[in-house]
């Protein structure tokens, strides 16, 4: 059984940014690649190719 997985983007849930979102420090942002952890999603190259 093949695992499936999706990653659907996040203003599909957040219409709109809330008022007093936690946020990363600048520094952390950069590394991960956005300010706020509840638009945060994980990239796994190893799951990369399942898109194709």
């Amino acid at each position: 059984m093949r695992v499936k997985t999706y990653q659907v983007p996040p203003q599909l849930f957040m219409q709109f940014q809330p008022e007093n979102l936690p946020q990363y420090s600048p520094m952390e942002a950069l590394k991960l690649g956005t300010l706020w952890p509840a638009l945060f999603s994980p990239y796994d190259p190893r799951l990369s190719h399942l898109g194709r």
